[in-house]
């Protein structure tokens, strides 16, 4: 019935787009080639290497690369074309995998074949060779001659194990061939035409007569595979034919007419099959989309061939046509997209090369038919615009599911300047200037503009002037303190973006593409550095640190239930509901700046547990502040063994002690392992050593990194029945040269809590602080609470500070009535702040806070969100109704609130022989109030 609904609900997002159409002109009015600017032409060129020595510098290097295989063919014409990876004896037609590892061919075409690479997966232990190391044409039954990396010994290997050794060969080889032509075109010179023409030729002749592989196993493989490639997004060499044939274009018309319809039939085959096969709904639809418009832009007119299938009819199929495994460009925009907040159904790296992707294509059809493609994507701006969603204030972006760390690229902002100067959109231009220098800062953005290829940037990189009038954009214009995703079940809460001092959570469930299977899963930001990471992807999604590891629960900072949480990885359908957020997704102004909370709920459906995780960002200084995180989880049926609470950091140091500060006694052990029964994901752990311990303790982990010590100080509650065990897990693949190497390769400090029995009414309590050598931790204690009440999974902490400063938070499941210390709630969460001169009552998600003598009380609805502070100065928010109560020690008269240029009249009265006023205050943003006898 799921299936139906989702379909029905698809199927209503495509027909509400169905009519807008991309437009393409009829007649295709630029020659060839069309795959670089238009303003190129071979007299432009020539003039620019004339004038420039930058240009002239990187052309004759570019051609210096090439002119030794044109000497070559002269004397030697097969010795190139001989490396091709093909079946030169038996000329196969017929290509059989099994899944994704090669199997064997059959056929015979009256010439050679193009081989098929080895298997789906990139990683190998064989290098992919040199040139001139490569056998010339190698068809042996003993597989490829080739280097393997872990012994430097050549030997003879099966094509199922080299990797993708055969297609990056026969790209190697085809890019001589395109940078031939591209000399060709440059100088006219037809030494560099033959030898181009012939790489094309041996190549698509090669083609031409090749079927699409058949997967024996008949499965998923066989809907994804390309050609040349085991999956139709990594036919890379589509760029390589594509190019090569556009600057041969009028050498091939003029000199080589007949093979032509070769050559044109190989490329439509490759469009075709890359049409038919692949995965419609993600970035393969992009990627897919990318090498269709590159194939259709080096075609001619659909008028020129007798099947009627060119340049229009291929861009027609990409932007207008759904089919089962291509959806058109409208059709994947419409239901990839959140059209709310415009961000892609996929993790966040995949989802910024996606608007990437989508602005690069603009560009293409821009520049190759003058026509504005991005007029009829109105999401995509918006997706740009959205991308400082996904930073932390170090401009790292967050790195939940396949993702890895690191800036925010800033192509996509150049894009869409260029398509604003060029279709004189000054609005668009503007606001994408602000911010890449926002990102960027404005000397480097300019200065960054011209790369060190001077003879690439000519042909290919768009002119773009950067208006130095503009100012930049404020990073607070473009983040929110939280941000919620729907379909990709992500929270991000930021406490400013301060580089050193912002305090920022992202939290992300299992929902959409390239997710993994982590439960409620949270990274932590501290110091300029993301201390709590996600774990990344591993080597590569078909090795088995991906699949074991990488992509489970254990190598997330989250909890797992009996050591068997496990479900979907990469297309994941889980996502957490959302109990309550402070302040609301996108909520720019109006909020009390102190505090962030959310309260998610999560089914963890391969144990069928209840999971609850409630966090909070608590700011008590300009450089400090510090997390709170109560995660509840128990099984539906009361069964659960035990649940094991992750927490990774970075470091080299991590102390384990009593609250007091003594080392707690560790020894060695052995349960985190699959030989206990849990995942395999379990014996990626390391240096296993444990204590069980029923009292609170402290865990200190310890970062050296640039002179500088970065501590992320750690306070957990005590329950009866648990276990503290201290580990090393794998390095956090989510760093790529982001950190110094010895950082980034070192295990990540793990400390796992088992709570032996259900841990929802034993949750697990850790509260968090980011803190540097001269700027030290400033909290002092934490000590768990409890209150008389029926509420068994309540959690009460006050948590004192250096600074006077004591916070009492409460926090249940349910909502009750809680009293501790004077302090009286009624709701799920709530803190009281109190320090020497002034006090803050904060009601996350609750009815009723008092404390004092001051009281806020929703009206009308169940609970919801208000902030009092009080003492030395007043200020207050809540959004709904309240009644506010005030002591009453004001002398005769109306009391009244002043709020802006209202005035509220209050009502005195009495409780309890406690005189007090009450003033009924309407929703109201955050901001100073006073309250005072009218004057008449």
């Amino acid at each position: 019935m799921k299936k139906i609904f989702l379909f029905i609900c698809l199927n209503l997002i495509l027909t509400k787009v169905v009519n807008a159409q991309f437009v393409f002109p009829k007649d295709i009015d630029r020659a060839h080639p069309r795959l670089i600017l238009p303003k190129i032409t071979k007299e432009n060129i020539l003039k620019n290497i004339e004038s420039s020595e930058d240009v002239k510098q990187s052309y004759n290097a570019f051609k210096s690369k090439i002119s030794k295989y044109v000497a070559q063919y002269k004397t030697d014409p097969e010795w190139l074309s001989s490396r091709f990876q093909m079946y030169w004896k038996s000329h196969a037609t017929n290509i059989y995998v099994n899944g994704e590892y090669y199997s064997h061919a059959d056929g015979k075409a009256p010439v050679p074949t193009v081989r098929l690479t080895g298997q789906r997966d990139y990683v190998s232990d064989y290098k992919t060779p040199k040139l001139e190391d490569v056998k010339p044409y190698l068809e042996d039954e003993r597989g490829l001659y080739l280097e393997n990396s872990k012994t430097n010994q050549w030997e003879w290997v099966k094509p199922s194990k080299t990797g993708r050794a055969i297609e990056n060969t026969n790209e190697n080889i085809m890019g001589i061939a395109r940078d031939a032509s591209l000399v060709y075109f440059v100088e006219g010179d037809e030494d560099y035409a033959k030898l181009a023409l012939h790489l094309f030729d041996v190549y698509m002749q090669g083609l031409y007569y090749r079927n699409e592989p058949i997967d024996l196993k008949n499965g998923n493989v066989q809907n994804v595979i390309g050609l040349t490639s085991f999956q139709v997004i990594k036919e890379n060499i589509v760029d390589e034919l594509a190019e090569t044939y556009d600057f041969l274009h009028d050498y091939i018309q003029k000199n080589h007419k007949k093979e032509d319809k070769i050559y044109t039939a190989s490329l439509k085959k490759l469009a075709e099959i890359i049409i038919k096969n692949g995965v419609p709904d993600n970035n393969w639809n992009l990627h897919q989309a990318n090498f269709v418009i590159q194939i259709a832009l080096a075609l001619d007119e659909d008028k020129t061939y007798e099947d009627g299938r060119g340049c229009q009819y291929y861009l027609n199929r990409v932007f207008n046509e759904t089919e089962a495994r291509q959806w058109s460009v409208t059709d994947v925009l419409a239901y990839g997209y959140d059209q709310n907040n415009g961000v892609w159904n996929e993790s966040s790296g995949y989802a910024l090369s996606v608007a990437k992707g989508f602005t690069e294509l603009a560009m293409v059809i821009q520049n190759a038919l003058n026509v504005d493609v991005l007029k009829y994507m109105p999401i995509i701006p918006q997706a740009v615009t959205i991308m400082p969603q996904y930073l932390y204030p170090n401009n790292n972006i967050v790195a939940f599911g396949d993702s890895h760390y690191g800036p925010l690229q800033t192509e996509p902002l150049l894009d869409l300047i260029g398509n604003a100067q060029h279709f004189n959109k000054k609005e668009q231009e503007e606001k994408f200037t602000a911010l890449l220098y926002m990102l960027q800062g404005k000397d480097k953005a300019i200065k960054e503009r011209k790369s060190k290829n001077a003879f690439h940037d000519l042909l290919y990189k768009n002119e773009i002037h950067l208006d130095k009038t503009i100012k930049p954009a404020s990073i607070t214009d473009y983040t929110t303190a939280s941000f919620y995703a729907p379909n990709v079940s992500w929270l991000v809460m930021r406490n400013s973006m301060d580089i050193q001092n912002g305090l920022m959570i992202s939290q992300v469930g299992s929902l959409g593409n390239h997710a993994h299977s982590n439960g409620i899963a949270m990274e932590l930001y501290g110091k300029g550095y993301i201390l709590a990471p996600e774990g990344g992807r591993g080597s590569s999604y078909f090795q088995p640190d991906y699949r074991e590891y990488y992509s489970q629960f254990p190598a997330h900072n989250t909890v797992s239930v009996n050591g068997k949480s496990e479900y979907n990885k990469m297309r994941s359908y889980y996502a957490f509901e959302i109990n309550a957020l402070y302040p609301a997704s996108e909520q720019k102004l109006g909020y009390y700046p102190n505090i962030n909370f959310s309260d998610v709920y999560f089914n963890e459906p391969s144990t069928n547990s209840d999971q609850n995780r409630v966090m909070s960002i608590v700011r008590t200084g300009e450089t400090s502040g510090y997390y709170i995180d109560i995660f509840r989880s128990k099984t539906k049926t009361g069964n659960a063994d035990y649940h094991d609470y992750f927490y990774h950091n970075l470091g080299q140091e991590l102390q384990l002690t009593s609250p007091e500060n003594k080392p707690l006694a560790l020894q060695p052990s052995s349960k985190l392992n699959s030989k206990s029964g849990n995942i395999k994901a379990y014996d990626y752990l390391s240096d296993e050593t444990s204590v069980k311990i029923n009292s609170s303790f402290k865990a200190t982990y310890n970062l050296s990194i640039n002179d500088e010590k970065i501590s992320m100080n750690m306070w957990m509650n005590g329950n009866n029945n648990r276990e503290i065990f201290k580990v090393n897990s794998p390095p956090s693949e989510a760093f790529r040269k982001v950190l110094p190497e010895n950082i980034e390769k070192a295990p990540l400090l793990t400390t796992v809590v088992r709570q032996y029995g259900e841990a929802w009414n034993k949750p697990f309590v850790a509260v968090y602080e980011p803190s540097i050598t001269k700027e030290p931790a400033t909290i002092k204690s934490v000590k768990p609470f409890s209150v008389e009440t029926n509420t068994s999974s309540f959690v009460g902490l006050e948590i004192a500070s250096k600074a006077d400063r004591t916070d009492y938070v409460f926090s249940s499941d349910i909502q009750d009535s809680f009293a501790h210390n004077n302090i009286n709630f009624i709701g799920t969460f709530g803190i009281l702040s109190k320090e020497s001169e002034t006090s803050t009552l904060f009601m996350g998600s609750g009815k009723k806070i008092e404390f004092g003598g001051y009281t806020v009380e929703i009206l009308g609805k169940k609970s919801g969100a208000a902030t009092l502070v009080f003492g030395k100065h007043f200020e207050l928010t809540c959004d709904d109704a309240i009644l506010l109560t005030v002591p009453d020690d004001y002398k005769k008269g109306d009391v009244v609130l002043n709020l802006g240029f209202k005035q509220l009249n209050g009502e005195r009265t009495q409780i309890n022989g406690n005189k007090i006023v009450v003033f009924k205050v309407p929703p109201t943003e955050f901001q100073a109030i006073t309250i005072n006898v009218k004057e008449n």
